[in-house]
């Protein structure tokens, strides 16, 4: 009889627990890990979550403080090509500015003394013919070879009614091969080419859009309402 209404207790226990909410696994603060069927302790926090937890008592910073204690990022760091002339051939040949540090950092990484292993040389790894034909007497000169990298931009973008995808397929693989496959061709290196470069370009391309909105934004003060 005894062993009947043990066996019915548990019968009666098992649907119980099969109705039981899911386990909880956690971590208190001591470190030690736990699994529950019952929810861990509101009084008690994981390491984890204290480490997360927002605080109470710090004020959001600034933009400004946030970027400048942020890791550099890949447009800022050592770069030989000077702001002043990308700036200055962008204007001149109506060439997006990021279009064009975009194009040098996956070129040469901003090295001025870059060459590659065809012969292209400087920051838009120019090949010796390109260079005569865009008038750059130096192509080691930064100035110079940046002049005449985004006048071949210009060039090619005259060329193909300003398709960004088939302008920078040419800049890699030559015009007369996105003519010969009317597009971009099918070549692994053009097309990872291309998608570095316009990654690069709408990175670049973000980053001044939040910072223009960043910089325009008003101040505590402003904000106020104080004069």
């Amino acid at each position: 009889m005894a062993r009947f209404v043990l066996a019915a207790a548990f019968l009666l226990a098992a649907p119980l627990a099969v109705r039981a909410g899911p386990l909880h696994s956690w971590v208190d603060e001591d470190g030690v890990y736990h699994v529950s069927d019952t929810p861990p302790p509101k009084t008690r926090k994981s390491p984890r979550a204290l480490r997360n937890a927002p605080s109470q008592t710090t004020r959001p910073e600034p933009p400004q403080s946030a970027r400048a204690r942020r890791a550099p990022r890949w447009w800022e760091k050592r770069n030989d090509a000077p702001p002043d002339e990308i700036d200055r051939a962008a204007k001149i040949y109506n060439i997006p500015a990021e279009l064009i540090r975009a194009v040098i950092a996956v070129e040469s990484a901003g090295d001025t003394a870059a060459v590659s292993h065809r012969g292209a040389v400087g920051l838009m790894q120019l090949m010796p013919e390109t260079a005569g034909q865009m008038y750059v007497e130096d192509p080691i000169d930064p100035a110079q070879n940046i002049m005449g990298g985004t006048r071949y931009l210009r060039q090619l973008a005259n060329d193909f009614g300003g398709d960004m995808m088939l302008v920078l397929a040419a800049y890699n693989a030559g015009p007369d091969a996105v003519r010969k496959y009317k597009g971009i061709p099918p070549y692994d290196e053009t097309r990872q080419y291309v998608k570095r470069v316009l990654d690069h370009y709408y990175q670049l391309k973000r980053v001044a859009k939040e910072t223009q909105v960043a910089d325009s934004a008003p101040g505590p003060a402003t904000a106020r309402g104080s004069p």
